[in-house]
């Protein structure tokens, strides 16, 4: 049964996505995910979430071939997931997958094993979300509000 509670617009808002018009790379989007997922209510520090996301990605990379990426970690510290996003218009090479990343979905959640089912649903979520149809028009949207509305519609 899907909670219902890991729909996206529960966990997204105009405040924490970006849109980032010239994004240098993979790292520096990360991070700056990382820091807005902190001061949108993670109790954590942003330089451990970077580098717990980073380990992460090290191992394998979370770029789809449609374009979305899922940098994400499961952590101790947290008793509820946290989201951030970041559309990218313009696109950035995934030079790891050999793709172009037109969105990135930063997601942290608790490491408690009550937890893990809930992980893997949010995954499949964004899975069948963001398709490629869904990632261009969310590459039209020229404020964050406009694409924290695609949620509510979905």
């Amino acid at each position: 049964m899907l909670d219902k509670s890991l729909h996206l617009s529960n966990l997204l808002s105009s405040k924490n996505i970006l849109i980032l018009d010239q994004a240098t790379s993979k790292t520096d989007v990360i991070s700056q995910l990382s820091q807005l997922v902190c001061e949108a209510g993670a109790p954590l520090d942003p330089a451990d979430v970077f580098t717990q996301i980073l380990k992460r990605e090290e191992s394998l990379s979370t770029t789809l071939d449609t374009g979305l990426s899922v940098p994400h970690a499961r952590l101790e510290e947290l008793t509820e997931m946290r989201a951030t996003l970041a559309i990218l218009p313009q696109g950035l090479k995934d030079s790891a997958k050999q793709a172009t990343i037109k969105a990135m979905f930063l997601f942290l959640s608790p490491a408690q094993p009550a937890f893990f089912q809930r992980h893997l649903q949010l995954l499949a979520t964004l899975a069948e979300t963001f398709k490629a149809d869904f990632i261009a028009d969310l590459a039209q949207c020229q404020t964050p509000q406009q694409a924290a509305d695609k949620f509510i519609k979905k």
